[in-house]
C-alpha cells in the first residue's frame, strides 16, 4: 500500500484520468472529491462489499432458477405439420 500525506486542497492522480482531492479535514474526518471518468465505479468500501455481497447472493439462488425456469415456456407444435416453430 502506497502512504502519502496530503494538505487541504492537496492531491494525487491515478493513472491519467483519476484524481483524488483532499477537500477537508476534520478531527479524524477527511472530505475527498473524486474525478474520474464515468465508466468508473467509485464505491465507499462499506457500499462495494454490500453490492458484491447481494450479488453473489442473487446468482447464487434458486429462486432465480425457478423465475428462469417460468419465462421458458416449451416449443409450440404447429398441429398442421408436427413440427415445432422455427424448425424448417
Amino acid at each position: 500500500m502506497l502512504v502519502l500525506s496530503r494538505k487541504k486542497g492537496q492531491s494525487l492522480n491515478i493513472g491519467d484520468n483519476i484524481r483524488i482531492v483532499l477537500l477537508e479535514v476534520a478531527g479524524d474526518t477527511a472530505r475527498i472529491g473524486i474525478e474520474a471518468p464515468p465508466e468508473v465505479a467509485v464505491y465507499r468500501s462499506e457500499i462495494y462489499r454490500a453490492i458484491r455481497r447481494e450479488n453473489m447472493e442473487a446468482i447464487t439462488s434458486r429462486d432465480i432458477l425457478a423465475e428462469f425456469g417460468s419465462l421458458v415456456k416449451p416449443a409450440e407444435t404447429d398441429k398442421k405439420l408436427g413440427k415445432k416453430f422455427g424448425q424448417p
